[in-house]
């Protein structure tokens, strides 16, 4: 598994609660603060927003960023959702 449109997709498709409850756990999995992943969730629509409108390069840099371990454990997650 990798992350690209259809798993963006994927995300776009949840609904509010489960769209949030799977931030919380990729953000857990990829190490990042609860809080910072909180304040994320406070704006659904605009992740939602940021989702529909990434490009390839933007999911490059965003892969790039938190790098290969991080990217894996959050597919990890992903797939066990």
């Amino acid at each position: 598994m990798q992350i690209d449109r259809t798993t963006l997709d994927r995300l776009l498709s949840l609904d509010d609660t489960t769209l949030a409850r799977t931030i919380s756990t990729l953000a857990a999995a990829a190490g990042i603060d609860q809080r910072s992943a909180q304040a994320a969730i406070s704006d659904l629509r605009l992740v939602r927003q940021s989702l529909s409108n990434a490009t390839d390069a933007d999911i490059g840099k965003a892969i790039d960023m938190l790098g290969e371990d991080r990217v894996r454990a959050m597919l990890s997650a992903l797939g066990r959702m």
